[in-house]
């Protein structure tokens, strides 16, 4: 629609163009012909002055001296002068000629059509008086009230008057002034023929220059449209595979809320590609459009055409799906278009498989307006991710304390460097119940709302770059605690969880080493917690990073093993000392037959490899016996103690009954 507005819109600036450029050429062309019009009379009036003084300089002139015109003209010239000027019919017409004596005395008067042309006196006119000066005066006549005039205006028509002087070898003023009247129809006929000429080829050359102008003006006017259009269209689309962009998508959510109102539901499919990174980083960015492309096509195939499909980062994917039977009609359509990016893709010669994460949101029972759905959609996909669900429709109850978070993120600046950040501390047992080492886990002391969990703060720090600041305070405050405890005669290992950001941050593995320097601590003392997808953000970078730790002496631990997506190649290379198996299979340890299989084999896996494997949320007997008898040494769990700060741990007594484990203790070491 909008594109057919600017079509119209740009015709009518182009008729408007022609309408009014035609109308000033117009006026132009009449302005230019009346000048022109009035230069051609002037030089016929001219041509036919010149005309008239050369017939009386050569034929008349000739015939008289000055002492004619004084003493007066003898019989024999006066019949002379009447055969020249009758002999003129049949060369220059001449309607009447008149000479004049320089006393202004009429000494000849003749008319080629009057058999005795008349010989009287008269008085000289103020042209006449010109003439006697020396000037060629020249006038058309029209009308007159003479008789003589009138019976030649009768008889010719409009007729050019014109007064030459007479001068003769050595004078310097006039002896006399011949007055000749000329027909003057043939001048002007001869002036009207150039001048309709002249105008002809004035307007043609007017009309060529208008045609040209408009077909420059009109093809400029319609590579302007056709920019315009390509403008807007890359100001609405993404470039790389012509699907909407956020733009156009927030204009398109902004409008289908508002007529949703009247007609019913609809919908909007966050979806974001998983390993989309991996494809760039092996086959190279072309390769990476390349899937981009094809899972563009391969969502446009999969709605209707009152959906809309966009293009809103780089592996990000967002479907406005119209007119829908609420929450489980979008979770189909959204489990419908994960399947279709699922599906394998050839590229490079190779098939490539990626997973997609979606997050649902729905108008009206989600949000009221566009801005509120593209955020519920977002944190409903960001949930799906975290929680490594494939789909997952929003919840208020995933989003309650978001303006609270918001409210949180621009104090967090501050208490990282006001010392409002705390550590509690959950140990890591034997199956005993001794303790071996103890996990930090950071807290915000903050000093309205309590005691915040890092679930509240910590995603946002990650997003928002405070994480490296927060990371730095958290292993301060654990290896001063270390050297606490060293201080008191107690080795105990502090584990400390490091984020991506912080992993691949440049200079990483030296600012660990020089605070373990700072604070006396050995190397061995402190164990980096780093999880799977950690690793497979960066592999190269990370195993450079990891080498380099691992080599001062500091051990690693692979935190929620098993919920990721790492090769078996790379933990074979890694220099790991510790995996974690993941709480959501040990908790279901006695119950699923199939998590019972995933932690059986990941702790033979750590076993054969020479790793530590530590089981995660272990919370009752029954699973402490259960893991027991497939070999696991370590745990850490409810069981053992909940996070606390540092003076309220038990590291003395066994934090389970000796014995309670049962049969499989003597497998415990």
């Amino acid at each position: 629609m909008d594109s057919i507005r600017g079509r119209v819109r740009g015709s009518s600036l182009l008729v408007r163009f022609a309408v009014v450029s035609l109308v000033l050429v117009v006026l132009l062309g009449v302005l230019m012909a009346r000048l022109l019009a009035s230069m051609i009379a002037e030089r016929g009036l001219q041509s036919a002055t010149d005309a008239a003084v050369l017939t009386t300089t050569i034929a008349i002139q000739p015939l008289l001296t000055a002492s004619d015109l004084a003493d007066g003209v003898p019989a024999d010239k006066v019949e002379a002068l009447d055969r020249a000027v009758h002999g003129s019919r049949s060369g220059t017409e001449i309607a009447r000629i008149k000479i004049w004596h320089d006393d202004g005395e009429l000494v000849y008067v003749a008319d080629p059509h009057t058999s005795s042309p008349a010989r009287t006196e008269g008085q000289p006119s103020p042209e006449l008086a010109e003439a006697l000066d020396g000037t060629i005066e020249a006038e058309i006549i029209s009308s007159s009230a003479e008789p003589d005039n009138a019976a030649l205006i009768q008889r010719y028509g409009t007729l050019l008057e014109v007064y030459v002087p007479i001068l003769y070898d050595g004078q310097t003023s006039p002896a006399g002034v011949f007055e000749l009247y000329l027909p003057y129809q043939p001048v002007q006929a001869s002036i009207r023929a150039d001048t309709a000429r002249a105008v002809a080829l004035l307007f043609l050359g007017l009309v060529i220059l208008w045609l040209g102008l408009f077909r420059v003006v009109a093809t400029a006017s319609r590579r302007l449209r056709d920019e315009s259009r390509r403008n807007e269209h890359q100001a609405a689309h993404d470039a790389l595979t012509g699907l909407a962009n956020r733009t156009q998508l927030d204009k398109e959510l902004a409008a289908a809320t508002r007529l949703a109102r009247d007609r019913g539901s609809v919908a909007l499919v966050l979806i974001d590609l998983d390993r989309f990174r991996e494809v760039n980083d092996t086959l190279g960015h072309a390769r990476g459009d390349e899937v981009v492309v094809e899972m563009a096509a391969r969502l446009s195939a999969l709605t209707g055409p009152t959906d809309l499909v966009a293009r809103v980062g780089g592996d990000e994917f967002a479907v406005l799906l119209r007119d829908i039977d609420g929450v489980d009609s979008a979770l189909l359509h959204a489990e419908r278009l994960r399947a279709a990016l699922r599906a394998p893709v050839r590229v490079g010669g190779i098939d490539v498989a990626l997973d997609a994460r979606a997050g649902v949101s729905v108008h009206p029972l989600d949000a009221e307006d566009g801005p509120a759905l593209m955020r519920h959609a977002d944190v409903a996909a960001e949930h799906a991710k975290r929680s490594h669900a494939g789909i997952c429709a929003y919840d208020p109850a995933l989003d309650q304390h978001s303006t609270e978070r918001l409210g949180l993120l621009a104090e967090l600046d501050r208490a990282i460097a006001g010392g409002e950040l705390v550590l509690h501390y959950q140990p890591t047992c034997d199956l005993a119940g001794r303790v071996l080492g103890v996990e930090a886990l950071v807290r915000w002391a903050h000093p309205q709302r309590g005691l915040v969990p890092p679930l509240e703060f910590v995603p946002v720090a990650e997003r928002t770059g405070l994480i490296h600041p927060l990371t730095e305070v958290v292993l301060d405050l654990a290896l001063t605690q270390v050297r606490r405890w060293l201080d008191s005669g107690r080795e105990l290992p502090v584990a400390v969880n490091i984020s991506t950001r912080s992993l691949l941050q440049p200079g990483f593995a030296e600012r660990v080493l020089t605070a373990l320097g700072a604070h006396d601590v050995p190397s061995r003392l402190l164990v980096l917690e780093i999880t799977e997808t950690t690793i497979m953000e960066d592999p190269e970078r990370a195993l450079e990073v990891l080498t380099r730790l691992a080599g001062a002496g500091i051990r690693l631990s692979i935190d929620d093993f098993g919920t990721g997506y790492s090769s078996l190649a790379y933990l074979k290379v890694l220099p790991v000392h510790e995996l974690k198996i993941d709480r959501t299979f040990v908790a279901a340890l006695t119950t699923s037959e199939r998590d019972r299989v995933i932690v059986d084999s990941t702790v033979a896996l750590g076993n054969r490899l020479g790793l530590e494997v530590v089981a995660e949320g272990v919370e009752d007997v029954a699973t402490l016996e259960a893991l027991a008898g497939l070999g696991c040494r370590l745990a850490q769990g409810f069981l053992f103690g909940r996070p606390v700060p540092a003076d309220q741990l038990r590291l003395d007594a066994p934090a389970v009954p000796v014995g309670a484990v049962g049969e499989g203790s003597d497998r415990v070491r």
